[in-house]
C-alpha cells in the first residue's frame, strides 16, 4: 500500500503517515520499492485503524448523563430563584 493509499484509508494526511512510519506505529514493507517509493504494510494500517475505531467506540460508550461534557452542563438552565 502506498503512503497516499494509507492516508486515504485512515483519513489523514500523507505527512501524518510518514510520522506514523517514523515512530514505528506503521510498518514499511522491506525491501523498499526500487523506485524509492515507500510501501506501507497493509496489516499494520488495518491494525492501526481498528485501534482507532475501538478507542472511538469506547469514548462514545463512556458518554452518559453522569459523564456529560462541560458544554452541555453550561447550557442547562439554573433552577428558579424563589426569592
Amino acid at each position: 500500500m502506498t503512503v497516499e493509499e494509507a492516508a486515504k484509508y485512515l483519513f489523514v494526511s500523507r505527512s501524518h503517515i510518514r510520522v506514523l512510519l517514523a515512530s514505528g506505529t506503521l510498518l514499511e514493507v522491506l525491501p523498499g520499492n526500487p523506485l524509492g517509493e515507500v510501501e506501507v504494510e497493509v496489516a499494520s494500517v488495518q491494525a492501526y485503524r481498528e485501534r482507532l475505531d475501538a478507542a472511538r467506540r469506547a469514548w462514545l460508550d463512556a458518554q452518559t448523563e453522569d459523564n456529560d461534557p462541560v458544554r452541555s452542563q453550561v447550557l442547562r438552565r439554573p433552577p428558579p430563584d424563589d426569592s
